[in-house]
């Protein structure tokens, strides 16, 4: 009975996205652990008090989604 080894389909390599992704999450976690006081945000005559954290996941949400909708009509 002979065994085979693998060759390279179960084994990852660290690549150049993998790092910038890894970074990018390094540098969330800091953010949030760092913006945690609430903020005041003011609209016309709306006050929304929120983690600064929180509103800039949901500003970035919403860009997301602009551009989507905005790429999907050409």
């Amino acid at each position: 009975m002979t065994t085979q080894r693998p060759t390279g389909r179960g084994r990852r390599r660290i690549t150049a996205r993998w790092v910038v992704a890894l970074v990018v999450a390094v540098l969330t976690v800091v953010f949030v652990l760092q913006n945690r006081d609430p903020v005041n945000v003011y609209l016309f005559t709306l006050t929304l008090s929120a983690p600064l954290w929180l509103l800039q996941v949901v500003m970035i949400a919403v860009g997301l989604l602009l551009g989507l909708v905005v790429t999907r009509r050409r």
